[in-house]
């Protein structure tokens, strides 16, 4: 009887296996992810699409004209409330020019721009999730100009900046683990910041929150923010302006935009204010607006150009103290997890 080599074996069984598996793409499943192959159902363009059908749709308030799955998730400031309550009632406009973002590896889609109730304005930020040719998650953070300290642009002046719609040379992108990255060095500078600068950022950073810049100071200076003590983002970490921030809490990254540069990121800005006044590094002595604990809640995006944050643009509003968002579940998101 004629015995046949193992190796032979081997051989024969390897080439088998490699005619079997010819034209398919080698790809491997990393630990976490759904599945190795990603697949698009709806690209940037649809993203938007749909994003824009879901404004029309709340301008009108009439949820049926958006393109909504039938379980959608709907949240106002962090609470769960039914799609057509809330914003949906007391909205009586919206704005036509507006920063529009898109991820089409994830399906998420960002809209930050200004709507009205009953005449009045209010900034307004939103993320959707596209799944399967409808919107299954709409999260929306609203901020109206209820005399808090907090900035409030006015409206006929609002611009978005259009480095926010460059799209980056193939070899000046970054990677989204990269990406985020950046964005989470900007959330770890701003955390009980005393100086230290985690964050790169450009020359020419430029911050707009609600509407208004916070690192520009207005023609004849002035401003009544943070513009007015120093320009430019880095400059007003380095004296620690922003020390009142305990915490940034439930940190997410939902969003990312490889080829123009953009996180999309959201969370809580914790002030405990267990003090009311603090030194910065050019002698001043800050004063808290607020004498008691509360927080903001935000949705934020970053702009990053040859690694470094260049524009950011955000809407936040306050929120009571501690607040949680449904949106943040898991440990990583518990106080101990941050």
């Amino acid at each position: 009887m004629r015995l046949r080599r193992p190796w032979a074996v081997g051989a024969a069984l390897a080439g088998f296996f490699a005619a079997g598996l010819a034209g398919v793409p080698a790809v491997a499943q990393l630990p976490g992810q759904p599945s190795a192959v990603l697949t698009l159902s709806c690209d940037r363009d649809c993203l938007i699409a749909k994003q824009r059908q879901y404004m029309d749709a709340l301008a009108k308030q009439d949820p049926k004209a958006a393109p909504l799955a039938r379980h959608v998730r709907f949240t106002e400031n962090n609470v769960t409330i039914p799609v057509g309550k809330g914003l949906w009632k007391s909205v009586s406009k919206v704005a036509q020019d507006a920063l529009e973002v898109a991820d089409a590896e994830t399906g998420n889609a960002a809209w930050f721009g200004v709507v009205w109730e009953h005449g009045e304005p209010a900034y307004y930020a939103m993320r959707i999730r596209v799944s399967g040719g409808l919107i299954d998650q709409v999260e929306t953070v609203v901020h109206r100009n209820t005399g808090l300290p907090a900035p409030f642009g006015p409206i006929d002046k609002v611009a978005h900046d259009p480095e926010f719609q460059q799209v980056l040379p193939p070899i000046e992108r970054r990677s989204r683990e990269r990406l985020i990255a950046v964005a989470q060095s900007y959330f770890n500078t701003v955390e009980r910041n005393d100086g230290m600068v985690f964050a790169p950022f450009t020359e020419d950073c430029g911050r707009l929150e609600n509407g208004i810049s916070t690192t520009a100071p207005p023609p004849g200076g002035g401003g009544g923010n943070a513009a007015a003590i120093a320009a430019g983002c880095r400059n007003q970490f380095l004296l620690g302006l922003y020390y009142i921030n305990k915490r940034v809490r439930e940190r997410r990254f939902p969003l990312v935009d490889t080829e123009r540069g953009i996180v999309v990121a959201s969370g809580f800005f914790d002030h405990d204010n267990s003090f009311d006044h603090y030194p910065i590094g050019n002698g001043t002595e800050m004063r808290t607006a607020l004498k008691w604990p509360n927080s903001i809640t935000l949705l934020e995006a970053f702009r990053v150009k040859d690694g470094a944050i260049q524009r950011i643009e955000t809407v936040f509003t306050y929120v009571p103290y501690a607040m949680h968002n449904p949106w943040a579940s898991g440990r990583q998101y518990s106080e101990l997890g941050q």
